[in-house]
């Protein structure tokens, strides 16, 4: 059995967040629509139907319940996993772990009180 080292600052929740999302690079593309799998102070897991390579710089619109308006913060592609969507078809999709990179304390703080609460939102 293969123990599993935990190498994250800080500790993922499973909580589902809508999240838009852009690629950094020239031209400003049309952001994609998503949700995470989790997220923490440091960083989300997103589904995303592309293959995003690591190193990728992103623009991340969130969602938070009990936030007025979107939480924007750059992140960066830290690693990917291809999962089949079913098994009927040969539809991939990839599970995308993103360190966040450019985040003010404010946003910070959104994203921390969202964590400590977020079924009373």
């Amino acid at each position: 059995m293969v123990a599993i080292v935990e190498r994250r600052r800080f500790p993922r929740l499973p909580l589902k967040v809508n999240v838009k999302y852009d690629v950094l690079k020239g031209l400003p593309l049309r952001a994609k629509e998503t949700q995470s799998k989790n997220i923490s102070i440091g960083g989300i897991c997103l589904v995303v139907p592309e293959k995003i390579n690591i190193g990728t710089l992103l623009r991340l619109k969130l969602s938070l319940k009990g936030e007025t308006s979107y939480i924007t913060v750059k992140g960066k592609v830290v690693w990917v996993e291809e999962f089949s969507v079913d098994s009927t078809s040969d539809y991939k999709a990839y599970d995308c772990g993103i360190e966040f990179v450019d985040i003010s304390p404010q946003e910070q703080e959104s994203i921390s009180r969202y964590l400590i609460t977020p079924s009373k939102q």
